[in-house]
């Protein structure tokens, strides 16, 4: 049963009383109101449009993947397909319903550190990684820049600076960090490819910038030293985006002192925006410890949250076989699965803070010569024929119903 109206009146957009019953019967006068009132609500919203795309945005989902590797994968043979069909990565993540997509950023390599690690290991330089951002920009994605500060993989265990700041100081560091990413953030805005968020470093647990910047020597805490390389890499992300200002996350692996490490971050006023958490159920344990975790950052540190990599695989060759605490097959259908349960796990957060999840490695592709004996392939969003699998469908069906 409709509940009664209200006898005195309606609220119009942005709460102006337009309409009142008593008006109905008062012939012109309140014909005349009526009109007046419905030019007033024109006037209002004609220059508002933005601000009405903000407010529904502000719980937009976002779903997508680190995709760093498919431009080297698309230009070396290697298809992506979506129901079938060759449509090309970018293609298959926007039908599938996807709405952002990452690309890792790191220095430069030495000639030394190319012999030794290889074309994959010193890739994703800005050179490279430019075209790939405008691709990814003039698609209409939300896109993700994932500042690695060093010229190859960090992660927990591997932060070392680039071997050109290697032997600064810690003053001269920060100076240089703040350049870098100014340089940084000014080629790709002035390349339209500006990033709607920017990670300062990636999966920082133990700190970045090695020497200068590790957080555990001799069993001490150094956070004023962090905190001062954090916010000289936001002022300099900040001094080249010009008058839009990129979304800051600071991302880490899974880790219980998660929620003790964000304090301390706010507590040596680095300021960001997005909480980037790290979950790998081969190695970081069940979706039950991941619900614990995320439920603690939550009422704790209350901030956005996204759950920044995560992936499960889709064949049993990735690893040869299950570990305790996976509870779903190591087929694309098990993938599915498993990517919806992450998604329920993150939208289930209070408040809305749960604001998305990113899939890590989801460009590889066995139908690529570089990826085919890779294990990283069995855990991509695409099979062996390089068709986009169920849980591509899945995270894109998340974005299109931020709610659920």
């Amino acid at each position: 049963m409709l509940p009664p109206r209200p006898a005195r009146r309606s609220q119009g957009i942005g709460g102006i009383a337009c309409y009142h019953q008593s008006l109905a019967r008062r012939g012109q006068y309140g014909r005349i109101l009526r009109s007046a009132c419905l030019i007033l609500i024109l006037l209002m919203t004609a220059g508002a449009p933005a601000a009405l795309h903000a407010a529904a945005s502000s719980h937009t989902f976002l779903a997508g993947a680190d995709v760093s590797y498919f431009g080297y994968i698309e230009s070396h043979g290697g298809i992506y397909r979506y129901n079938h069909q060759p449509v090309g990565l970018i293609r298959a993540f926007k039908q599938s319903g996807c709405n952002c997509l990452r690309l890792r950023l790191w220095h430069r390599a030495t000639a030394h550190e190319k012999s030794q690690l290889g074309k994959l290991g010193t890739l994703n330089d800005l050179a490279y990684t430019l075209p790939l951002a405008q691709k990814i920009k003039n698609a209409g994605f939300y896109f993700i820049l994932d500042l690695h500060f060093s010229d190859t993989w960090a992660d927990p265990g591997h932060q070392l600076a680039p071997a050109a700041w290697r032997k600064l100081s810690l003053p001269q560091l920060r100076l240089r960090l703040r350049a870098y990413c100014q340089r940084v953030i000014t080629t790709l805005r002035k390349a339209h490819a500006m990033p709607n968020m920017v990670l300062v470093g990636n999966e920082i647990n133990n700190g970045m910038l090695w020497p200068q910047g590790k957080l555990w020597v001799n069993q001490k805490a150094r956070w004023n030293r962090l905190a001062s390389l954090l916010n000289a890499a936001i002022a300099g992300v900040y001094a080249g985006s010009g008058s839009h200002k990129p979304k800051i996350m600071i991302q880490v692996a899974d880790s219980s002192y998660a929620p003790e490490f964000y304090h301390q971050l706010i507590a040596h006023s680095v300021h960001f925006d997005v909480i980037g958490y790290d979950f790998y159920t081969y190695w970081g344990g069940t979706l039950k410890k991941l619900r614990s975790q995320l439920m603690k950052l939550a009422d704790s540190v209350r901030k956005p949250i996204i759950v920044a990599e995560t992936d499960d695989p889709w064949s049993n060759d990735a690893h040869g076989k299950s570990k305790p605490g996976m509870q779903f097959p190591f087929t694309p259908a098990g993938q599915a699965r498993y990517t919806r349960a992450v998604i329920n796990i993150v939208k289930a957060l209070p408040d809305h803070l749960g604001q998305g999840v990113w899939w890590w490695g989801a460009e590889y592709n066995l139908d690529q010569k570089d990826f085919a004996n890779n294990p990283w392939s069995h855990r991509s969003l695409f099979d062996k024929h390089g068709n986009a699998l169920p849980a591509m469908r899945v995270l894109g069906a998340s974005a299109r119903n931020p709610g659920r």
